[in-house]
């Protein structure tokens, strides 16, 4: 009888013998040989996760597998996809795991037709970001040097968005607040790995994960869907806190849609108020219609430019009656404020002071 011990395939052993599983799951034109040596050469990085490869074979071959089956390559000089120790839970031993960047994220969208390009972006709290709605792009100014982004840390983060240019030349824009990013690495099985050792790529990561719902379905999505999938699963998130969502909400009724476009004709500055006293949750989708095709950048960008002048020229006017207020013109201001009604003059005398609405009062009983 022998007391010789089986002898654990080695790592090169277990690869080799995917070969034939993997071929029949790549769709891709992927090379099993270029493949391999990828992940020899990421698993052979450390101790860690050699033995995390080790000790749980089953969980190396499906992440192998993964490979195949998304079409996402592992060559690192792509940064699109990496084999990962990582923990299922608390006191579990780690197991490899297929981890895919926001860059590799972006790769699958790009590749299934649903967008053109995509890019993550940061806001830090010393630069000026204005949100105007989904599909017109933010008024960001970055601050390449000398401010907190320089530093290369989250000190200062207040939040991010993703921008997608889909097929027809338009803009979709997702912004998450910090509070939601936070929530996001609270939950998350990676929040003592990557999400410490590498914050920004995992900010931007879940920055594209949740703009990617928002995008086109298109005849490759099913690649994205699956390795979102995947690491949500690896990283604890399949069961995490439904975070709201925009787009979850924003379904304007027709008589909405209907009023958007009959303001958008008329007067800049009722088209504004009017917009600007909609629920936050449905801005984003406004209109809400279909348009002709090859016209919807056009016609973003005349609704865009009509509420940026509806909001100037309220701005310019609710300046003019502060000046007379302050003046104490009681004839300048009486026929500044005769000339409006409605929203209009209401929004007016919102903007003023409790003093300056009191003093036009006056004027008006007086008239």
């Amino acid at each position: 009888m022998s007391n010789a011990v089986a002898k654990q395939p080695s790592i090169t052993d277990e690869l080799v013998a995917l070969e034939p599983h993997f071929n029949k799951q790549n769709a891709y034109a992927l090379k099993f040989e270029s493949e391999c040596l990828f992940a020899k050469q990421q698993l052979l990085k450390n101790d860690y996760t050699l033995n995390a490869a080790q000790n749980n074979p089953p969980a190396l071959r499906a992440a192998i597998l993964n490979v195949a089956a998304i079409g996402i390559s592992l060559n690192p000089a792509l940064a699109h996809a990496y084999l990962v120790p990582r923990s299922p839970a608390k006191g579990q031993a780690a197991q490899v795991c297929l981890d895919i960047s926001y860059r590799g994220l972006v790769k699958l969208a790009t590749d299934s037709g649903a967008i053109n390009w995509a890019k993550p972006e940061l806001v830090y709290d010393d630069e000026d970001c204005e949100w105007v709605n989904m599909v017109t792009l933010p008024i960001h100014k970055i601050k390449l040097s000398g401010g907190k982004r320089a530093a290369g840390k989250v000190d200062g983060l207040i939040g991010g968005y993703c921008i997608a240019q889909l097929k027809d030349g338009s803009y979709l824009v997702d912004f998450m607040p910090l509070a939601d990013i936070e929530q996001v690495r609270a939950t998350s099985k990676a929040a003592n790995g990557p999400w410490k050792d590498w914050p920004l790529e995992m900010i931007k990561k879940t920055l594209v994960k949740r703009a990617s719902k928002s995008w086109p379905q298109s005849g490759g999505r099913e690649r994205l869907d699956r390795a979102v999938e995947i690491l949500n699963e690896h990283e604890g998130l399949e069961d995490a806190p439904t975070v709201a969502r925009l787009t979850d909400y924003l379904r304007p009724t027709q008589e909405q849609t209907d009023t958007y476009l009959e303001l958008a004709k008329g007067d800049a500055v009722d088209f504004w108020l009017w917009y600007r006293s909609q629920d936050e949750r449905l801005k984003s989708s406004l209109p809400g219609c279909e348009f002709e095709r090859g016209t919807k950048q056009k016609m973003m960008k005349y609704f865009e430019d009509q509420l940026k002048h509806g909001r100037l020229t309220l701005d310019a006017w609710v300046i003019d009656l502060r000046a007379l207020c302050e003046a104490g013109d009681d004839h300048g201001t009486a026929e500044f404020i005769a000339e409006f009604e409605g929203a209009q003059k209401d929004a007016l005398l919102d903007a003023l002071s409790t003093e300056h609405r009191y003093y036009v009062s006056q004027l008006e009983a007086a008239a």
